[in-house]
């Protein structure tokens, strides 16, 4: 029975782990219901049984929809082979081949027709292929959350506290001096999860220990870490992290990519904007916003310049107090989660979203309005969402913009730009802040800050990341859009980076 206890407390941070990460990597990129059921798998054994089921379905459809892609693979190999036959008997004497009429049929209907089809058989999902990713999006309720998550990392951290076990040792499997047990030993993502656990828990010291077992553990023959989004580099990231923030600088910057350190330089300026030390540049000015349609030119709208790259302007007194009272009033706020729809404490907040369609002619007015201030279509863009920061709610750094893979792009489109109204006074702190063009903005009721995520060659600008600072006193309210660039396709045309002009100039 100890044996079995032994074995099942070790294994409870690695099952966790490896359903999370396989259910985000059939999951990754499609909608998923914001329902967040939390459930309690790391506290009981029992609980642990049900998870082991959960995970031999979840192989058992990844098993049977992997089979269908290798027939899929099997036939594409089929038609290919066909057509390598052709090509070799034209490569031995084009002239031979080509001057039969035949050859010269089947090598244009080849080119015509077979290879439009043949891609779009390797593009498409096939229905029988579809289902089994519908099956895993239905198992998607009963996977363990970031809770369970916490909760088991917590159970592994007790057991080195109360016994002064060593990381190492357990990485390796040994819960008992002398009784190791390398089938029960953890994972290189095991070990970087329990380390991300402490570092949070801030327990430096054994979340370093932790980031130095899951390295040692690294094979880099295991191709399969890619799927997880999992490298030696993602390790010493971490590490990397953990040392520059308690303060070895420089031992940090050893370990750390060029993005990591990218990311990092924003958090500390980001900090150092919320403290008020970026002040506006003199060469910017005011003006009434008169042109972007023709209701603006008879309501011209007061604008303030912010920044031209990214293009970002202030308006002023945009919402009226009745629309306000009207947001104010909603009762349905929901913590707000990122990512594949978890709650983090990168984002700390609850919001309600307002579409445009099925709401009250408030949400359309706005809608409205935010065409004569923007030029811009709001179809097929996010709904408008309330978001609601209390007592030290804040957002980290991050972009708008998805940065999604050109074929999902050309399907979903990504955020050309986001429009922010404050709908309410705060009395300390709440400034939005874009650390890379040092602005930013303070919180005053009835303004919207609009910027541009993506620049004129549609890529995603770098200098648009911000963040939104915790709130010290008071309440922060914010009326949220996030424009979609697809149906902008004749609103925004491609100008050059260089003499980029809108015009609403």
């Amino acid at each position: 029975m100890l044996d079995n206890v032994r074995v099942m407390c070790t294994l409870s941070v690695s099952i966790l782990i490896s359903i999370s990460l396989f259910a985000f990597c059939l999951i990754c990129g499609n909608a998923i219901t914001h329902t967040v059921h939390e459930k309690s798998y790391a506290c009981s054994s029992v609980a642990l049984i049900k998870l082991l089921r959960v995970e031999d379905e979840l192989i058992r459809n990844l098993k049977s929809y992997v089979a269908k892609l290798k027939f899929k693979h099997h036939l594409v190999h089929q038609a290919l082979s066909s057509m390598r036959a052709g090509e070799s008997q034209m490569k031995a004497d084009y002239e031979a081949y080509l001057g039969n009429p035949l050859n010269s049929l089947g090598l244009i209907h080849r080119l015509h027709r077979d290879w439009e089809q043949l891609v779009r058989y390797t593009s498409e999902v096939q229905e029988n292929e579809r289902e089994h990713i519908k099956h895993a999006h239905r198992m998607r309720m009963l996977l363990p959350s970031a809770l369970d998550m916490e909760e088991a990392c917590r159970g592994i951290d007790n057991l080195v506290s109360f016994y002064e076990l060593q990381p190492e040792d357990l990485a390796d499997g040994t819960l008992v001096a002398g009784d190791s047990q390398p089938a029960t030993a953890l994972s290189p993502l095991d070990c970087h999860a329990l380390g991300h656990f402490c570092r949070t828990d801030r327990n430096d010291r054994r979340a370093e220990a932790w980031f130095i077992a899951s390295l040692k553990r690294y094979n880099e023959e295991r191709l399969e870490y890619s799927v997880f989004g999992f490298s030696r580099q993602t390790i010493h990231n971490s590490w990397g992290v953990l040392l520059m923030k308690s303060q070895q600088e420089t031992a940090g910057v050893a370990h750390i990519s060029n993005y990591i350190k990218e990311q990092y330089s924003a958090k500390i300026t980001y900090k150092r904007g919320c403290n008020g030390a970026f002040r506006a540049p003199s060469y910017l000015h005011c003006r009434y916003n008169s042109t972007t349609t023709a209701f603006a030119r008879i309501a011209p709208l007061k604008m303030e310049e912010l920044s031209h790259d990214p293009y970002m302007v202030l308006f002023h007194d945009v919402v009226y107090e009745s629309e306000i009272d009207f947001l104010l009033n909603a009762t349905q706020l929901k913590a707000s989660l990122v990512g594949q729809h978890q709650y983090s404490p990168v984002r700390t907040s609850k919001e309600q979203h307002f579409v445009e369609y099925n709401d009250t002619a408030v949400v359309k007015t706005l809608h409205r309005r935010l065409n004569d201030m923007t030029g811009l279509d709001m179809i097929e863009s996010d709904a408008l969402t309330l978001i609601n920061y209390g007592m030290g709610g804040h957002y980290d750094v991050h972009y708008d913009s998805h940065n999604y893979s050109e074929a999902n792009r050309l399907i979903l489109g990504d955020r050309i730009a986001t429009v922010l109204f404050y709908v309410g006074e705060v009395d300390s702190g709440g400034a939005t802040t874009f650390p890379y063009i040092n602005v930013s903005v303070t919180p005053k009721k009835g303004s919207a800050v609009l910027w541009y995520n993506l620049d004129n060659a549609g890529q995603m600008n770098p200098k648009a990341i911000h963040a939104g600072c915790p709130v010290i006193v008071g309440s922060k309210y914010v009326l949220t859009k996030w424009i979609n660039e697809i149906p902008q396709l004749f609103l925004a045309p491609c100008i050059r980076n260089e003499t980029f002009k809108l015009k609403s100039r």
